[in-house]
């Protein structure tokens, strides 16, 4: 039964109601064909009732073959079943066509396509299995609607991703890019099947099937598959750039389904997938297919034409390709480029061919656009695929890549308006290229700005309807006028032309003042002009306030530039003993400085808006204070500073909201104010500091006190007490209104206020006892005044914080007084009893503070004093933690003056560590790093019974683990622990101890041996031969014993230089030359390298 075919080569099915018949219209986004919006229950419900049986029908038969065709073996289909599965085919086909509305239904759409390739597969089978492949099971329509199902699989993938509000940014970016990966992963996987079936179809060809020829569809379908996986991959390596430019440090590939296991047996889901793909590659596959249907139509022009919807494809796909260093390169599971220089190179060459091809393959789909429009046609080609390839030049490493992307824009202009085009260049398009010579302006700072002002020029001319583009002498333009007349320039092309210029002042180049001031004229001469059209009614042109910020920065660059000469060459001549004639008779600076003031009268005029002016830009008022800040020599910085900061604040609070002074104007105004370190600037900045406090703590959180600003007013009052005494009132006041966040000091310290103070007064008192003195007594004092008042309404009594008692504790201890450090712990136990001073109990960094300081101290009452901290703790119903009991367990174990006692209390603390815990819903367990601290200490102690000790507490660590405790399993240092125990100090033991440790170490290395998580090493295996040395009697048991566990060391290869020496050291002169072959000493490095390959050691 023939086939129904539409125009583009689809299969129309007749029985399957409701069946779109326009097939796909070529959008370039492949993502709006005319597909029936209703979802699969809304439409069953719609439709008669037996295309509900229909659809069951023909997915029972689909899972039915589906079956089949997994286990083929020697079945063969009839001619009724091959109906049956290309029905099938068509139904799944169809099915794919239709948008999709949830993830299910996009999951249901590869299956279908998985599926409908299983079927053709079966079909392909079953024919060969007979006669050859006939007409009658499989056609070249068929593979067309697998081809189908692969590429419209990939219908309602979105490559964009918005943002949800509340979202933060690591989870933001996180999302972003497993969305993005997984939609490239099945992107490219639809497009290696698409590929993988077209190549299938060449090859039946080659073999003498032609009716099984690809058609111009096979090709184009395959080719739009790869266009858009170029695109999705585009997004992936965008996101990954970005996420590693603001977390650093991004989740790897592999990790994509961790969070959704049901996905990873998915082969369009595999991870790997993205591996060894640059956007080169698929742009590359859809080129090498154009290539194909060019070469194809060369042989047959009457089956296969190269149509505008390839050439567009293709083009799409290389404009992807935008060139970023080592961003295309084959990229690792962190997103990180990897290969070689040369790698590098080839490929970075390679990608510099890319516009060139995009734009060739541009001028052939104008050429083929015009033949079919003379044909009768209709083609358009958009501003898209211009700016695409405009965007594609601007952003390779071309030299010439911006003088390119302005000949496109000529010459598409040119053809507009001759008529070979029938879209007019829109104002994106001039945008294009004038970002395109703005991302040169540093290495070209005065050419490309100057270009930039040139084109937004032209664009006005254009607009004005008195330049055209493309305009002979003498000739009447009267209808180009009328073709450009829709034509405007808008607030963007400004936006971008200023943004040279701020570009321009981080060229590298740039180092004089000259050259600094030529770049400000250029930004000026442009705001006037712009002043001037708004003037003329062309309010597009109106200067916004970043415009102002722009010129304002170029001014304030040059002045700095000048600043810098000016203080040279007052050092030189100051050094020379001539007197500076000063910087206000100076022509160019004091002009620039007018100028800067008048342009901040020009923004706030606005040219006569209201007074409430949002064009009002804080970066303007801020590069006019920087300049003011550089100019060290002028005699009316300090004044103008002022004067700026609060005309600032003076709009701010007549409702210019937007205009909210920033903390950057604060520091400058404040950092002018102390530069000379007069007293009566140091006030006066005192009191900037107090209105900016007072900003803040109304709600403006963009002008929050620096923590630097707080450093510098205490450093200026550094001999003035009272003062000091006021700005830490102040800095308490605002740190514990709670309004602020805390400010971070730049080491880190989230400390505010007492401790701030605390930390400056260290750093002018060496050894910390001044300091600490100091903030103890006014602690107490304020503490004091509490107690005798019974009262707590002052400002200073914020200060009784536990934290800040815990500060001088530390400093106390870090000047070395651990009794002044233990004294004030006592006074914090006895003020927390006081009803208005709960807040200063010791908490439990109070109690780590004091044991490290007895640790550190190295007393003689170490043991005493860490264990009635610890009773201490308890009996104030603080439950210690890990760490308390590490700190405790390291003070018995390592400072006590007789070991033994110490480790032995050390040993008690540790099995009782979960019986005292008070209101703990779940105790807390010993864990094996605190058992092997005890360990060690016994086998660093001198007790005769060491061995017998720690293996008596291995024993224990192993019940407790059995008993359920995961966290006291066993290590390497356990078992060695108890091993080294048992060796040390044996040269004191009579033979039947020295025994007794053998049988315990050699029964210790056993159960290492057993353990399934362990495997001994180098340091196992050195201990077992110490001890055969030690503790075995010298004689044949000894030699065995060395010669089988060296023998053993060189078979897993683990003799290092220590272990060796020890063998050398154990073996007598038999043993030494049964193994070494040699009756005299073999140095470790002629050993063989078998017996050294696993050791951890460097040889």
């Amino acid at each position: 039964q023939p086939l129904n075919v539409n125009k583009q080569n689809i299969v129309v099915m007749n029985d399957f109601p409701y069946q779109d018949d326009t097939g796909d219209d070529g959008d370039e986004d492949m993502d709006s064909d005319d597909e029936d919006d209703m979802e699969t229950e809304e439409l069953a419900q719609s439709a008669p009732q037996h295309l509900q049986s229909y659809m069951e029908k023909q997915e029972a038969l689909i899972t039915k073959y589906v079956n089949i065709s997994s286990h083929l073996g020697n079945y063969v289909i009839d001619v009724h079943e091959a109906e049956e599965i290309r029905s099938c085919i068509k139904f799944l086909e169809a099915r794919a066509k239709r948008r999709r509305q949830s993830r299910a239904e996009v999951e249901r759409a590869f299956r279908d396509a998985s599926d409908a390739e299983k079927l053709l597969d079966l079909l392909l089978h079953s024919s060969t299995s007979q006669h050859g492949i006939q007409t009658s099971f499989v056609t070249v329509m068929d593979f067309n609607k697998v081809l189908n199902t692969w590429r419209f699989s990939t219908l309602d993938l979105r490559i964009y991703l918005k943002s949800k509000k509340g979202k933060n940014m690591k989870e933001h970016f996180e999302q972003m890019l497993r969305y993005q990966r997984r939609i490239a992963c099945r992107c490219i996987y639809a497009s290696q099947c698409a590929q993988r079936l077209l190549d299938q179809m060449e090859d039946l060809t080659s073999n003498g099937y032609s009716f099984l020829r690809p058609t111009q569809y096979s090709y184009e379908t395959v080719l739009g598959s790869w266009s858009f996986s170029s695109r999705a991959l585009n997004f992936v390596l965008r996101g990954e750039g970005k996420a590693i430019g603001a977390l650093r440090k991004i989740p790897p590939r592999n990790t994509l389904n961790d969070n959704e296991p049901g996905l990873a047996h998915n082969p369009w889901d595999y991870p790997t997938l993205l591996d060894g793909y640059t956007l080169l590659d698929p742009a590359k596959k859809a080129d090498e297919l154009l290539q194909r249907l060019v070469a194809m139509e060369e042989l047959d022009g009457s089956e296969f034409k190269v149509s505008p919807w390839a050439i567009k494809q293709t083009i799409s796909s290389w404009v992807q390709v935008k060139t970023r260093p080592r961003r295309f390169m084959k990229l690792d599971n962190v997103g990180q480029s990897k290969g070689d220089d040369e790698e590098f190179s080839k490929q970075f060459n390679e990608e510099l061919r890319v516009p060139a091809r995009a734009e060739e393959l541009l001028w052939q789909l104008v050429a083929v656009s015009n033949a079919e429009e003379l044909d009768g046609g209709t083609v358009t080609i958009g501003n898209g695929l211009f700016r695409g390839i405009i965007s594609s030049w601007s952003h390779s490493n071309h030299p010439d890549g911006h003088l390119n992307a302005e000949r496109i824009l000529t010459k598409m202009g040119e053809l507009y308006e001759v008529g070979t085009l029938n879209t007019m260049p829109s104002p994106d398009l001039f945008n294009a290229v004038i970002g395109s010579w703005a991302r040169r302006s540093q290495s070209m700072p005065f050419d490309a700005p100057a270009r930039c002002t040139a084109i937004i020029k032209h664009m006005e001319g254009i607009a004005d309807n008195n330049l055209i583009v493309h305009a002979e002498e003498g000739q009447d333009n009267s209808e180009l006028s009328v073709k450009w007349s829709k034509f405007h320039v808008d607030e963007k092309s400004y936006l971008i032309t200023f943004g040279a210029f701020k570009s321009a002042l981080h060229c590298r180049e740039l180092t004089e003042s000259e050259d600094a001031f030529i770049i400000a004229a250029q930004a000026d001469e442009m705001l006037q002009h712009m002043i001037n059209r708004v003037k003329c009614g062309k309010d597009e042109a109106r200067p916004t306030g970043e415009i102002y910020a722009t010129v304002a920065a170029c001014y304030g660059k040059a002045i700095e530039f000048l600043s810098e000469e000016l203080s040279r060459e007052h050092d030189v001549l100051k050094e020379a003993g001539v007197d500076f004639i000063g910087v206000e008779g100076h022509t160019k600076l004091t002009s620039a400085l007018v100028r800067l003031h008048s342009l901040l009268e020009e923004m706030e005029s606005g040219l006569g808006r209201h007074d409430a002016n949002p064009d009002l830009s804080i970066n303007a008022y801020t590069e006019v204070l920087r300049a003011w800040n550089n100019v060290t020599l002028h005699p009316d910085s300090q004044e103008e500073v002022l004067r700026i900061v609060t005309r600032v604040i003076d709009l701010y609070e007549n409702g210019n909201q937007h205009l909210s002074p920033t903390s950057d104007m604060f520091d400058m105004a404040i950092n002018t104010l102390l530069r000379n370190g007069s007293p009566a600037n140091t006030f006066e900045a005192f009191e900037l500091l107090q209105e900016q406090e007072r900003l803040h703590l109304e709600g403006n959180p963009s002008c929050k006190p620096s923590i630097q600003n707080y450093r510098s007013i205490l450093s200026a009052f550094d001999d003035k007490p009272q003062e000091v005494a006021r700005v830490l009132k102040r800095m308490t006041v605002l740190y514990e209104s709670n309004v602020v966040d805390e400010l971070h000091a730049e080491r880190g310290n989230t400390s505010l206020g007492f401790h701030e103070l605390l930390e400056l007064w260290q750093n002018v008192d060496k050894s910390g006892g001044d300091a600490a003195s100091w903030a103890e007594s006014m602690l107490l004092r304020v503490a004091k005044d509490v107690h005798e008042s019974n009262s707590r309404c002052s400002d200073s009594t914020k200060l009784l914080r536990t934290k800040n008692f815990n500060a001088v504790i530390k400093a106390w201890l870090e000047a070395g007084e651990i009794h002044r450090a233990a004294n004030l712990f006592d006074e914090m136990d006895e003020l927390g009893k006081h009803p208005l001073l709960s807040d200063v109990k010791p908490d439990h960094l109070s109690f780590h503070l004091l044991i490290k300081g007895w640790t550190d101290s190295r007393s003689l009452f170490v043991g005493e004093k860490t264990v009635s901290l610890l009773e201490r703790m308890r009996a104030n119903n603080k439950n210690p933690s890990l760490v308390t009991f590490r700190l405790v367990l390291e003070a018995l174990v390592h400072t006590s003056k007789d070991r033994c006692p110490g480790v032995a209390q050390a040993e008690l603390i540790l099995r009782n560590i979960d019986s005292k815990a008070v209101g703990r819903e779940h105790s807390l367990r010993p864990n094996a790093k605190l058992a092997n601290m005890v360990l060690q200490g016994w086998a660093q102690s001198k007790e005769r019974k060491k061995g017998i000790r720690a293996r008596a507490l291995l024993d224990w660590m192993l019940n407790e683990n059995r008993s359920g405790n995961p966290f006291i399993k066993p290590n390497f240092p356990s078992y060695n622990s108890v091993m080294s125990a048992c060796v040390r100090t044996s040269k004191h033991l009579d033979p039947r101890e020295k025994r007794r440790n053998f049988d315990i170490v050699l029964r210790t290395f056993e159960d290492l041996t057993k353990a399934d998580h362990l495997k001994p090493g180098s340091v196992s295996y050195r201990i077992m031969l110490s001890a055969c040395h030690a503790l075995l009697p010298p004689g044949s048991e000894q030699q065995n014993r060395v010669k089988a566990i060296f023998q053993h060391c060189c078979r897993v290869g683990v003799v290092d230089e220590y272990l060796y020496a020890i063998f050398l050291e154990s073996s007598d002169k038999d043993t030494f030359k049964e193994i070494m072959e040699k009756d005299h000493d073999v140095s470790y490095a002629v050993l063989p390298k078998e017996w050294k390959r696993n050791c951890k050691i460097p040889l």
